[in-house]
């Protein structure tokens, strides 16, 4: 298993996308925490202590991160959509025959890139959209802190597996990409804008995994915890589903 890591690890850093995808990402939903907190900041400022108890500094600042989850998914797909398009995964699976072992590989890979990004991404975003916000970063509660930040990271290393999930069944870069952006940026906008629908916007993953950057709590919002289970059950059924498709058929 650690020899089919490192492979895996040598493939995906040989794309020129990774590294350009995992930047324009964190930049993105930095910068889009820095313009949301510098165009609320003057209305936080004016705000007396009371009023203030309406503003969610932690979780204004993770914004971004529905934009910058963008970058995780393309490289996930790539990931994977690439070695079906070019037959590298006949080459692949020459290299690692049993298809279980290659499919983990790749997933604990997808899985590790994520969860850097998010951290990094999360804490980055934390200390600028704070900062842009004019919250005094150390009068928050650390537990918030620790936990959304870690929250960013587990948000994106489920989306990376997800999205890799999605590309192994249906094997082709587009037709994942058709699947995914649809989902994360339309269905789930369209259900919430809807009061009937709007319980089920919740349950979709995006919307579900967010609340793990989350500290103000709604009516009818789900926990972080169970959030972040929602967002692990869509997770562990794709990859499930995507195992199940790899192994049963010719490549």
């Amino acid at each position: 298993m650690y020899d089919a890591i490192g492979a895996e690890w040598i493939k995906l850093r040989s794309l020129r996308s990774t590294p350009a995808l995992l930047v324009i990402g964190l930049t993105v939903t930095v910068l889009t925490a820095l313009l949301f907190g510098l165009l609320i900041g003057p209305e936080f400022q004016r705000a007396t202590p009371a009023d203030r108890m309406d503003f969610d500094p932690v979780g204004l600042s993770f914004t971004g991160m529905q934009l910058g989850q963008l970058a995780v998914v393309v490289l996930a797909v790539l990931a994977v959509g690439s070695e079906f398009g070019s037959g590298m995964i006949r080459t692949s699976l020459a290299a690692v025959p049993r298809r279980g072992t290659l499919l983990t590989a790749k997933f604990v890979l997808l899985g590790s890139i994520g969860m850097a990004w998010g951290l990094v991404t999360g804490a980055a975003s934390l200390l600028v959209g704070t900062w842009a916000l004019g919250a005094d970063l150390a009068a928050l509660p650390p537990g918030d802190l620790i936990r959304t930040v870690s929250g960013a990271g587990v948000y994106a290393a489920l989306l990376a597996v997800s999205a890799g999930s999605v590309t192994f069944m249906v094997r082709r870069s587009i037709a994942a990409l058709g699947i995914l952006l649809p989902l994360l940026f339309l269905v789930s906008s369209l259900l919430a804008a809807s009061s009937r629908l709007r319980p089920l916007a919740r349950l979709l993953p995006d919307r579900a995994g967010l609340r793990l950057m989350q500290v103000h709590q709604e009516s009818g919002d789900l926990t972080p915890l169970a959030g972040g289970a929602v967002l692990l059950l869509w997770t562990a059924s794709a990859a499930i589903v995507a195992h199940l498709a790899f192994v049963r058929r010719d490549v």
